[in-house]
């Protein structure tokens, strides 16, 4: 089957569609909602290449269990019995508790992943890996991004002007630690279909 029947993605894909977008609607300024959609789609790959950086061979790294026990173990259950029940396979205790955390793990927010971008613990995965530095004007363009981003995202019934104009500096800034973290800091592996130089190129559009 083709692309168009069959959807394959991962966090890579994810955060560089994200990134293709974003330079996209960067362009598309004859569109009067190019800025909303920027701004949703620049804070995807901000956080998608956030989560590429960190996460290394684990993605546990980046899932945070927030169920009390009780609940977790009814979940647990619930896991067990879809793969008994569904496909007619008996996990052990540990894989199913494994499996379990993962489906009911929530993803890191943005700001923990970022924070976790400038940890070593997270960071220094390799000799060659670089940690993140966030300038005070980068967190306030971040901020504002987070801000406008959720804005427009969980949209309440008002009207809303932007000078847009006035707010391109945060696009510079967020682009700069995407760029980063997608081609400076060693720790996101391009495969596949992807490599660096693709990025370079969508870089480009901004």
């Amino acid at each position: 089957m083709d692309s168009e029947v069959i959807l394959r993605t991962n966090e890579l894909d994810n955060a560089l569609d994200y990134l293709e977008k974003s330079g996209y609607h960067y362009n598309a300024r004859g569109d009067s909602h190019w800025f909303k959609w920027l701004m949703i789609s620049l804070h995807g790959a901000l956080y998608g290449f956030g989560i590429c950086a960190i996460k290394g061979t684990n993605s546990d790294r980046v899932i945070e269990m927030k169920l009390k026990r009780s609940k977790f173990e009814k979940r647990k259950q619930e896991v067990f019995e879809l793969y008994k029940i569904e496909y007619g396979i008996d996990l052990e205790d540990d894989l199913m508790e494994s499996i379990a955390k993962y489906q009911v793990g929530q993803l890191m927010g943005i700001w923990e992943v970022l924070d976790c971008c400038e940890n070593e613990d997270y960071m220094k995965q390799f000799t060659f890996s670089k940690l993140l530095k966030l300038t005070e004007k980068q967190r306030k363009a971040i901020n504002k991004l987070i801000l406008y981003r959720n804005d427009f995202i969980h949209f309440k019934p008002k009207d809303i002007s932007v000078i847009t104009q006035s707010e391109e500096w945060i696009i510079e800034e967020v682009v700069s630690v995407i760029e980063f973290l997608a081609l400076e800091s060693g720790n996101v592996f391009y495969r596949g279909k992807h490599t660096k130089k693709e990025v370079e190129e969508i870089l480009k559009a901004f």
